[in-house]
């Protein structure tokens, strides 16, 4: 399919909080950056087949959220077919309340920066 992957502002907080964890609280740096390289990776490669990921049963401004586990994280995102897009809202550890903090969510922004593959 090869759908463009934007990712939101809380995806890319959300990262590199998990990173910081690792490399600073468990004093593991290779581990941190491991992390980041596979995130990344898994972050990149939605585009490619977008609607192969399991529905969340939650629904942002009408789209669907699906979920793809990644190891013990999630990487949440919803899909824009008509514009060939993936949107990444959030990648959480699995055993966050990720319902509670996608439920709560009411809007995602982008920053200039944003992380476009």
């Amino acid at each position: 399919m090869n759908y463009k992957v934007l990712v939101t502002d809380e995806a890319i907080d959300d990262i590199f909080s998990l990173v910081r964890y690792i490399h600073m609280e468990l004093c593991n740096p290779d581990a941190a950056e491991r992390l980041y390289h596979n995130l990344d990776r898994e972050v990149r490669n939605l585009g490619d087949f977008p609607l192969k990921f399991s529905d969340s049963g939650i629904r942002y401004r009408g789209y669907t959220i699906h979920k793809k586990v990644y190891k013990s994280y999630l990487i949440f995102y919803i899909i824009n077919q008509e514009s060939e897009e993936v949107y990444v809202l959030r990648v959480l550890k699995d055993l966050m309340d990720w319902q509670k903090i996608l439920d709560k969510a009411k809007l995602y922004h982008f920053s200039d920066y944003r992380k476009q593959h």
